[in-house]
């Protein structure tokens, strides 16, 4: 097995204001308010394993390859598949990734000036946030010994933060990353941290509280469309619930009353736009082992 926790403080990397800039897509019919009426269509199984949870996919242009990590049996390893295409079946499978052979959740994998950066879940007391790089998406080196960051205040020393997601707002240019978290001993929100260079990050915030004891706040996902923001949340209710859609004009704020989609069953979403500009919302079934696709089908006027 390849070693994939060699620290890298020798890897020169120079830092830069966030890179990710854009305007914002336009509407077809910008006179006038288009109802939300996002829809699901029919699911594909692209990998069948004992165990399947929390997972993130990403495109890799040079290899032209698709490729997955997600959390395996025993979570202290994420799988790694890749494919030629998006939806394709029965993905190759490679070696896994492993931090310290602790217990690890919840990859994160975005890319940014021709690297990779893996967000994931190292869980202890205080459970930390962490980040691994990698030029390829083979290779993977731990950024540094200490975590990004282990939230705590004066309500609970270990604020649980998990699921991490990291969103490149191009409209308020910088880095945002979305994770749930408790706001004290009992309390689960989604908290946001923000940065501009993914290493150093303010915080915590929080962006949605429902003021309950229940953790149905699991693997955020956060997508822009025109002037809107949408949060995906799994585990509603917890534990095996479905995946609500919340819209908002702010990144940082969503209100249950934001509700505009409900699908059941569903857990742990990504939504992923492929090649040919097709949008795919991604499913971790749990119990029924199994990685699964979907297409999305916004019809909110937005190319």
């Amino acid at each position: 097995m390849r070693n994939l926790l060699i620290t890298i403080p020798f890897l020169v990397i120079t830092w830069v204001i966030v890179s990710c800039t854009g305007d914002a897509p336009k509407s077809e019919n910008s006179s006038k308010e288009i109802k939300d009426t996002i829809v699901v269509g029919e699911q594909i199984t692209i990998y069948k394993m004992p165990y399947a949870y929390d997972h993130s996919i990403i495109y890799n242009p040079k290899q032209k390859k698709w490729h997955l990590f997600g959390i395996e049996a025993g979570n202290k390893t994420f799988i790694h598949l890749t494919a030629d295409s998006l939806t394709q079946q029965g993905w190759e499978k490679h070696e896994p990734f492993s931090f310290k052979d602790e217990e690890i959740w919840a990859p994160h994998i975005i890319e940014n000036k021709g690297l990779y950066y893996m967000f994931f879940t190292n869980i202890g007391v205080p459970r930390e946030i962490r980040l691994a790089i990698s030029k390829d998406l083979y290779e993977w080196k731990n950024y540094s010994e200490e975590p990004l960051f282990a939230y705590s205040n004066e309500f609970s020393k270990n604020q649980k933060n998990k699921d991490p997601m990291v969103f490149c707002d191009e409209v308020n240019k910088q880095w945002i990353m979305y994770f749930s978290m408790m706001k004290d001993d009992k309390h689960w929100v989604v908290a946001y941290s923000t940065s501009n260079d993914l290493v150093n990050w303010e915080g915590p915030k929080i962006c949605f509280d429902e003021h309950t004891e229940e953790p149905n706040v699991e693997s955020p996902f956060v997508v822009r469309r025109g002037k809107y923001y949408y949060l995906f949340l799994s585990a509603r209710p917890w534990p095996h619930g479905a995946e609500e859609v919340f819209r908002s004009e702010s990144p940082f704020l969503w209100e249950t009353n934001d509700l505009v989609k409900r699908i059941n069953p569903w857990h742990a979403a990504e939504v992923i736009q492929d090649l040919d500009g097709k949008w795919y919302l991604s499913r971790s079934s749990g119990d029924q082992s199994d990685f699964r696709l979907a297409p999305l089908f916004w019809n909110d006027g937005i190319k």
